[in-house]
């Protein structure tokens, strides 16, 4: 049972907390369009310190939904995944990508209608392509090849490297592409919130 779970458990928990942890970016938007964006900076608090502070928020989350969903599996489903100080470094990692794939996302959207429309569409095409939905290895090859370069994909990688007790030295590309996805995701993100918030502050 629990080999079968392990198939598609770590997949689906990608995918799934990512529409979690993406609800604090989506306030950046609800925020400009119902103008209380003006009075949160008549404060003592910066733009920059503004969407950093959401984007702290959905790494909480996300580390949190990714815990929670851990334990919970383990204690429902007698799942073994792996020695806890290597599934916490995972948890990190998943959730720093989770952070800035979603902030990219957020941020390249004018509005939240926008946001609604883009987010689910990218989400839903790395599920499929990665493994969140289906067992990657039954996929076909040519979409394999393409699948294999979506943070699903490495998250998956990560995740059952812990499971089977495999070295850090075997899946450390999936891990480094997370971070960078994560790294890079955010700082583009900070510069685009930057760019649009700023310029309807001046309007």
């Amino acid at each position: 049972m629990s080999e079968y779970l392990l198939l598609l458990l770590p997949g689906a928990m990608y995918f799934w907390i990512l529409f979690i942890g993406q609800t604090p970016l989506q306030e950046i938007l609800q925020d400009k369009e119902q103008r209380i964006l003006p009075r949160i900076l008549a404060c003592p608090v910066t733009l920059g310190q503004y969407v950093c502070a959401k984007m702290l928020r959905c790494f909480v989350l996300c580390s949190l939904a990714a815990a929670l969903l851990i334990i919970v599996s383990a204690l429902l489903f007698g799942i073994k995944w792996g020695p806890a100080p290597k599934l916490a470094l995972v948890v990190v990692i998943w959730s720093v990508s989770m952070t800035g794939l979603t902030s990219l996302i957020q941020s390249l959207a004018r509005t939240r209608e926008q946001a609604n429309v883009i987010s689910p569409l990218v989400l839903m095409l790395f599920a499929m392509l990665g493994g969140s939905m289906f067992p990657y290895d039954n996929l076909p090859k040519f979409l394999q090849l393409l699948g294999q370069y979506t943070p699903n994909r490495w998250a998956v990688l990560t995740m059952l490297g812990v499971v089977h007790s495999k070295p850090m030295t075997e899946f450390i590309a999936p891990i480094a592409a997370l971070l960078a996805l994560g790294i890079l995701g955010s700082l583009l993100a900070m510069v685009f919130f930057r760019r649009q918030l700023g310029a309807g502050q001046m309007k």
